[in-house]
């Protein structure tokens, strides 16, 4: 009993300590667009970022290229706009031809040229049920604390994950809204999530097509904690 109540203990202390991301309010503009010139009035959170181990026998060891992850958040009704913004030297994306039926028959299609590239893609993970009081397991959650991840890749665009714990994400076959730019060896993206509430976990990853990051070789954030700025903001809504 004196032990479970140390851990809950630690576990309390851990959240009451846990860093916070910025979420501005306001009406008007377009969100979506991740170069529009009111993102500059919008507090961000630089996230540093840790190296997963290795996972793979094939894969030489990686350095810590990418450091850090710029995060801003817009919340208005109905969406909560984030936006991300990290150094990266290379742009890694490709752009896939349409698939083309082949003689073989009706059900097949060709290989697209693409499948061998290594793509730069981000992603935010937030608890399935909203804000919460314990921050499910980094590693995708578990059975009893499931979690959504906002997943976008360079190649393919935006796609929603969930998981409930290590080695089970999967796809829902939903989509969201999001836009990408890669300038001056900058990737900037914006992801449009349902609307949160202030409180909720956020985590966030990065991968770097260069490194050939992929699956659970990445760059990832610890648990964040959604605060709200104060003040109004020009930029809220997305189109």
């Amino acid at each position: 009993m004196k032990t479970t109540a140390l851990v809950l203990l630690s576990a309390a202390l851990s959240l009451a300590e846990m860093k916070t991301i910025p979420m501005a309010t306001g009406q008007g503009g377009d969100a979506l667009d991740p170069q529009a010139p009111a993102w500059r009035t919008v507090p961000a959170a630089t996230l540093a970022l840790n190296r997963t181990p290795l996972l793979y026998s094939t894969d030489a060891p990686a350095a810590l290229e990418i450091q850090s992850v710029q995060v801003q958040m817009l919340k208005a009704p109905g969406a909560t706009t984030v936006r991300l913004e990290w150094v990266d030297k290379t742009r890694n994306a490709a752009e896939l031809p349409k698939a083309e039926r082949t003689w073989q028959g009706e059900h097949m299609v060709a290989q697209s040229g693409a499948t061998d590239r290594f793509s730069d893609a981000c992603a935010v993970m937030i608890p399935a049920g909203g804000a919460a009081d314990v921050s499910p397991s980094l590693q995708m959650g578990d059975a009893k604390h499931p979690v959504h991840i906002y997943f976008y890749d360079a190649t393919r665009g935006p796609a929603l994950m969930e998981a409930s714990g290590r080695e089970t994400t999967k796809r829902t076959g939903k989509t969201f809204p999001a836009r990408a730019q890669y300038a001056a060896g900058k990737w900037a993206v914006t992801l449009q999530l349902p609307e949160i509430a202030a409180g909720t976990p956020v985590a966030v990853a990065v991968w770097n097509g260069q490194q050939q990051d992929r699956d659970g070789r990445k760059y990832f954030s610890v648990w964040y904690r959604t605060a709200v700025a104060s003040g109004q903001w020009p930029v809220v809504s997305g189109r």
